[in-house]
């Protein structure tokens, strides 16, 4: 099947959004049951189990949608015109991934209405939505799980489950997280409603949590749904290693999140594993064009440590043995049937970055930015990443958004990090004539990384030092214009820690 990209996705920068942790307008929650309100200075992560020894991430701060609309123009002028955001079904958690009922918004986040002005005032600023939505598993408490527990055989066959046991199957190593069936006609049929509804609210764009897992069956189905609403809508699949094989690739998403670009350059800007980059690029250049064009680059994501903890913090994979990532730290933590959870939390909280590393840290997050502005496909930020937030895995990545930073930097405070991101959506937005199409070339020593960009409009080559020494260039570049510039570095010489493009 042929792929069709929405042009209107092309050159734009995206950044993620976990919603109860970034922005809150109006008055705290009213209470409910079960959950547990924090407020939203409360930057220390609940981390240790409940007194029966369960962890169920029940520590809602309250932020919601009208919060992330009035902060829309903030997010704009920093450069960001795509924003992600994580599910905001009704849900336990408040991270919303453990499903009770994807009909309807978590009354915490806001409702229907809040959302489709949402996607207006969104619209407005010419920024596109994503939504994230999960066909993969539904929580053991919502209705249609327990009516299977209880021997309903319509809601039975929604789920998957073990034929010589009978019981039904969850997902990974969470036991309240049963799979779905998504071969049974009614659950497809479930899905495609669902996606529909967020279509028809005004969503540009789904990610499928999990869409990996997704037989070729119900991506038919569903992508046929949602595109016969709106043609322009794209699918994105979560995905964590590489999709170089073409026929199970197209298996009807226009494109997946790019994890393996995200390791490679952490890899390389902390170790200088320049052969694991250059690889991973060899593969990634497999994938069609018009894909390449729309990969979701991530520095970092809900799903993995902050990027400064990638690039400083204790118990990073160096290198890419049996095809761990950077961030799989949680490995030595699962055992046959089983995940420590518990001891893989105290372990988080006692090996936290070296503060005075973070420094050193800011100049090589800098330079994994640059990279992964000049290359093909949307750059995306978790929120909080521009201000140095920094944390291990889940739930140390999540704190609530620093707005105390953000407040800081809007009185004049200097901070690096952001001053670049800032600085290097302007050079993506001025340049997108070759950035958001262009083809792509990657070159890489241990110290100096090179992305060629290049189309009928012209070329940009763009050049990043990842070391703490200067790096010559030559003089093969003298008659170019700098098009960006993060020091005082010339065509023919990068200061530490430097990046620039020339365009020729």
């Amino acid at each position: 099947m042929s792929i069709h990209i929405p042009e209107k996705f092309l050159g734009r920068i995206g950044y993620q959004i976990m919603p109860d942790r970034f922005c809150r307008a109006g008055p705290k929650p009213e209470p409910m049951e079960g959950r547990i309100i924090k407020s939203w200075d409360n930057f220390e992560a609940s981390w240790k189990p409940e007194a029966d020894g369960e962890f169920r991430n029940r520590d809602f701060v309250g932020g919601n949608l009208k919060g992330i609309a009035s902060k829309l123009d903030y997010i704009k002028n920093m450069g960001f015109d795509l924003i992600y955001l994580n599910p905001i079904s009704f849900s336990d958690t408040y991270h919303h991934y453990d499903i009770l009922d994807q009909t309807m918004i978590d009354p915490y986040i806001g409702d229907w209405q809040d959302f489709e002005e949402f996607c207006q005032e969104a619209h407005k600023r010419d920024m596109l939505v994503v939504v994230d939505l999960v066909f993969n598993h539904k929580s053991i408490m919502s209705e249609s799980v327990q009516k299977a527990l209880e021997g309903d055989q319509k809601s039975r066959k929604l789920f998957e489950y073990n034929e010589s046991t009978g019981k039904l199957n969850h997902w990974d190593v969470f036991e309240d997280f049963i799979q779905c069936n998504k071969l049974d006609p009614d659950f497809q049929e479930e899905a495609c409603g669902i996606g529909e509804l967020y279509v028809r609210k005004g969503a540009d764009g789904i990610r499928l949590d999990l869409g990996e897992k997704f037989p070729k069956e119900f991506m038919d189905v569903f992508s046929a749904r949602v595109k016969a609403l709106n043609s322009e809508i794209l699918i994105i699949n979560e995905r964590w290693k590489y999709s170089t094989d073409n026929a199970r690739y197209i298996d009807n998403a226009d494109t997946v999140m790019n994890y393996p670009a995200t390791d490679a350059i952490m890899r390389w800007v902390r170790w200088g594993n320049f052969q694991h980059l250059l690889y991973t690029f060899q593969r990634i250049a497999e994938y069609p064009e018009q894909v390449q064009n729309v990969l979701w680059n991530l520095m970092d994501s809900h799903d993995t440590p902050r990027a400064l903890t990638m690039l400083v913090g204790a118990g990073m994979n160096e290198e890419p043995i049996h095809g761990d990532q950077i961030w799989n730290i949680e490995s030595r933590w699962h055992k046959a049937n089983s995940f420590l959870t518990y001891e893989f939390r105290e372990w988080e909280f006692r090996e936290g970055p070296n503060i005075a590393a973070i420094k050193v840290a800011r100049k090589k997050l800098n330079v994994a930015l640059f990279i992964c502005y000049n290359l093909c496909g949307n750059p995306f930020i978790f929120s909080g990443t521009e201000l140095g937030v920094y944390g291990y895995k889940d739930p140390f990545n999540r704190i609530p958004y620093p707005w105390h930073i953000a407040n800081q930097i809007a009185r004049g405070f200097k901070n690096e990090v952001f001053t670049n991101v800032v600085n290097l959506g302007q050079y993506k937005k001025s340049n997108n004539d070759i950035l958001a199409t262009g083809s792509m070339q990657v070159e890489a020593s241990s110290d100096i990384a090179k992305i060629v960009r290049s189309n009928n409009q012209g070329t940009i080559i763009a050049f990043a030092n990842r070391s703490n020494n200067v790096q010559k260039l030559g003089n093969l570049y003298q008659n170019s214009t700098v098009v960006f510039n993060s020091g005082n570095n010339s065509s023919t010489e990068l200061e530490p820690y430097g990046c620039i493009a020339l365009r020729i």
